[in-house]
């Protein structure tokens, strides 16, 4: 399996996570899927939904190393992954700041799942949303964060970065289509579960059209190409399973 894929912002190489070893790990490849290159080597635990940084040279994701998910980085040529935050808190789900000096993430550390965003450096977390929060990208000009809530409440939402009211953007997000999203400065591109379509909300005309429709069905992120001319993303081909018979089992 091959997913969670995204263009570097440069839109030399794809990040994206793959099992082909046996477990999950973090690789990059060319832009047009040459050179596969294994960045990760956690043999066993679960490592995930990767984000560029904004200068191409990190790229921060979620990993289990620990036995809970956290939030990780590395450098495009490898090396070993810098853990982002003390604790036994659940933190996941990381994306950049435009500007590369923040980290957004999800977090359960309050009780309820939120997201919250601390200095790519490391620091105090600050709490970004109030009412729910869960998967966040922030606009291009840097002054909004948009963000899903918890995977069982639909739509897209958004916030000042600098603090303020929540706003709903869009009804047509499926909540458990809660990553398969993405945001320009004209608008938001998202997957909508009940046409089966890659669709397009305008910022300016608040009209959303059709753009795409996909054979199978798009799996976790939509990553648009710098030039604005791709969308890429990772779709479902065969899901198989076997079962088994275990002889003499004792409950």
């Amino acid at each position: 399996m091959n997913e969670s894929p995204q263009f570097s912002p440069d839109g030399k190489r794809i990040v994206f996570a793959s099992n082909r070893t046996g477990s999950w790990e973090i690789w990059v490849c060319d832009s047009d899927g040459s050179n596969a290159r294994q960045l990760t080597f956690f043999e066993g635990p679960y490592a995930n939904w990767p984000r560029w940084s904004p200068d191409s040279r990190q790229i921060a994701f979620t990993g289990t190393a620990e036995g809970h998910y956290a939030c990780y980085l590395v450098g495009v040529e490898g090396g070993r992954p810098r853990r982002l935050m003390t604790g036994a808190s659940s933190d996941y789900l990381p994306s950049w700041s435009r500007d590369g000096k923040w980290i957004y993430f999800v977090s359960e550390r309050t009780g309820a799942i939120q997201v919250w965003k601390m200095p790519a450096e490391g620091d105090q977390a600050v709490q970004m949303t109030k009412q729910g929060g869960h998967m966040a990208l922030e606009s291009p000009d840097g002054k909004t964060l948009y963000y899903a809530k918890s995977c069982d409440v639909p739509g897209l939402w958004k916030v000042p970065v600098q603090g303020g009211e929540e706003t709903r953007v869009l009804e047509q997000l499926a909540p458990d289509e809660c990553t398969s999203w993405g945001v320009t400065a004209e608008g938001i591109y998202f997957y909508n579960e009940t046409t089966k379509a890659i669709e397009f909300f305008s910022f300016a005309t608040h009209r959303t059209t059709q753009m795409a429709k996909p054979e199978k069905e798009p799996r976790c992120f939509l990553s648009l190409s710098p030039d604005g001319r791709w969308i890429l993303y990772s779709q479902v081909d065969q899901h198989t399973s076997r079962i088994m018979l275990a002889e003499n089992f004792r409950w």
